[in-house]
C-alpha cells in the first residue's frame, strides 16, 4: 500500500463513484478500478460496495478513509517541513471564501498584519468556492482559511472572529423589492439559489432551514459570491440571504437591492485550520486573526463579538 493508492481511494470515497474519483485524479476509469481492487487485495477486505447512487464505503472502507486522511496529510506536511528547512523560509497559504470580503474590512488587516509580525513566512492567498472551502483545509491544500460557519467538516477546527447581520439580496423588480425589511416568514416560500456541492449544514444555514417546516424551493446553483450576484441579476424570481459585508463589499449593484432580514440568525466569520495542526506559524496566524478581530471590530459595520 502506497500514498498514491490512498489518494485515489480518498478521491473515490469523496466523489461517491469510481468515475468521479478518476476524473478528479485525472486517471482513466479502468486504472482507478484496478488500483482499488489492488488495494482491497492487499488489505484482504472489501472497501467499497456498489449502490444505486454509485459506491458506498464498507465499515472497513470507513476505517481506512480516516487513516488515509491522516497519512496523506502527514506526508504532505513532511514534504513541506523539509522543503522549508532546505530553503530557510516558511510558507502559509490562506484560503478566502469571498476575496477581500471574507473577513470584511479586517481581511487585509489580518493578512498584512501577520506578514509584518512574521516576515520570515511567505504568505500566498487562494480563492475558495462554496464547495471546497473546508475540504481544502482538511486535505492540507491550504493552511488556514477565512470563511463563514458552520464548518461542515469534522477534520477542521474553526476560531470565530465576529458575527454580523444577514440581508436578503434580490433584483430591483422583484415583488418584495419595495420593502425596507422582511421577516423570515415572508421569504421562506421564495425561490433561493442552490449551492453546488457545498456542505449540507452550510447550505442549510443560508437557506434558513432551521426556520422551515419543509425543504426550500431552489433554482439556479452557484459556486461563488460572484456567480451568486450574476444569478440574481438574471432573474426577478429568486432571492438569497447573504451577509451585510458580502452586499456592501462585493454584491452591491444598481440592478439589485438588499433588505434587512429581521430576527434572522447572524453569520459568523471564522478562521479555520486542521484539527491536528501543530505548526507554530499556522497557529500564530489563527491567534493573530482572533486578536485583530477583537482590537479592530469597530471597522466592521454592525459586527459583534461571536457568541
Amino acid at each position: 500500500m502506497d500514498v498514491r493508492q490512498l489518494q485515489l481511494f480518498i478521491a473515490v470515497a469523496e466523489e461517491g463513484s469510481i468515475h468521479g474519483g478518476a476524473r478528479r485524479m485525472m486517471v482513466a476509469q479502468p486504472a482507478m478500478s484496478k488500483a482499488l481492487r489492488a488495494l482491497e487485495r492487499q488489505l484482504q477486505t472489501q472497501l467499497v460496495q456498489r449502490s444505486p447512487r454509485g459506491i458506498e464505503l464498507t465499515t472497513a472502507g470507513e476505517a481506512l478513509l480516516g487513516q488515509a486522511y491522516e497519512i496523506v496529510r502527514s506526508l504532505e506536511r513532511t514534504v513541506d517541513i523539509v522543503q522549508q528547512a532546505g530553503h530557510g523560509q516558511k510558507t502559509l497559504t490562506v484560503g478566502l471564501i469571498s476575496g477581500a470580503a471574507s473577513a470584511s474590512e479586517l481581511t487585509s488587516d489580518i493578512i498584512r498584519g501577520f506578514q509584518r509580525l512574521c516576515p520570515n513566512v511567505t504568505v500566498t492567498v487562494r480563492e475558495l468556492d462554496f464547495a471546497d472551502q473546508f475540504t481544502v483545509v482538511a486535505d492540507g491544500h491550504v493552511d488556514v482559511a477565512l470563511v463563514r460557519t458552520p464548518c461542515g467538516d469534522d477534520r477542521v477546527s474553526a476560531t470565530p472572529l465576529f458575527a454580523e447581520p444577514l440581508v436578503l439580496a434580490l433584483r430591483s423588480d422583484h415583488k418584495l423589492a419595495t420593502a425596507s425589511t422582511v421577516s423570515p416568514e415572508e421569504i421562506l416560500d421564495e425561490t433561493m439559489l442552490g449551492m453546488v456541492d457545498a456542505p449540507r449544514s452550510w447550505t442549510s444555514f443560508w437557506h434558513l432551514n432551521d426556520l422551515r417546516s419543509c425543504a426550500p424551493r431552489t433554482g439556479q446553483s452557484v459556486r461563488t459570491l460572484a456567480e451568486l450576484q450574476f444569478a440574481l441579476m438574471g432573474s426577478s424570481d429568486m432571492v438569497m440571504p447573504m451577509t451585510l459585508t458580502a452586499w456592501r463589499m462585493s454584491a452591491h449593484h444598481s440592478d439589485l437591492r438588499a433588505l434587512r432580514i429581521e430576527d434572522a440568525p447572524q453569520s459568523t466569520a471564522a478562521v479555520t485550520f486542521h484539527r491536528n495542526e501543530d505548526r507554530e506559524h499556522v497557529l500564530a496566524f489563527v491567534e493573530h486573526a482572533r486578536e485583530t478581530s477583537q482590537l479592530f471590530l469597530e471597522k466592521v459595520p454592525e459586527a459583534v463579538s461571536p457568541a
